[in-house]
């Protein structure tokens, strides 16, 4: 009987813990402002990542280029018409006509005028071109929302830069 009580004794001795002395308010504080810090940190590390982040060059160079223009563009029924493995692919070249198709006038920012173009520079970012093969080559997305930024390089014969980014 004795040895029974003996092995309850050590396991309560086992289970109880020993309390942490209590701090200071300001060893406190100073753990509660530490918290807040890493969920930022987390918070950053988050938006850097994936095809929604923001892109810097979007942030640095918009004011490098004379204006933008918002587009929607739908990809089917013309993909359907190539072959299956081909479908982004034609996507890709969808994507061209059509902006090549709805930026045909643009405005000059100091004089308000328009300017036709009539020699475009067309980039497409690889952040694009990364949304539309993102399901693969058989699959592309029905639609992509996109900014166009232009540059007009020269006014007089209708040479322009137009430079695609997806748009969230």
């Amino acid at each position: 009987m004795s040895s029974n009580t003996s092995e309850e004794e050590e396991k309560i001795e086992v289970s109880e813990t020993e309390q942490q002395p209590v701090s200071s308010e300001e060893e406190v504080r100073a753990e509660r402002a530490a918290i807040p810090e890493k969920k930022v940190e987390k918070e950053r590390r988050l938006k850097r990542r994936g095809p929604s982040k923001r892109l810097k060059i979007l942030e640095e160079k918009a004011e490098d280029y004379d204006g933008e223009r918002f587009l929607t563009i739908r990809f089917y029924p013309r993909v359907l018409s190539a072959p299956k493995w081909k479908r982004a692919k034609k996507a890709i070249k969808v994507l061209k006509e059509r902006i090549l198709k709805y930026v045909k006038n643009v405005e000059e920012p100091g004089s308000g005028r328009k300017i036709r173009i009539h020699k475009p520079i067309l980039w497409v970012s690889p952040e694009v071109n990364e949304v539309i093969w993102s399901r693969g080559a058989r699959n592309p997305p029905r639609k992509i929302r996109v900014k166009v930024f232009y540059k007009i390089i020269d006014a007089d014969k209708g040479e322009v830069e137009l430079r695609v980014f997806p748009f969230y």
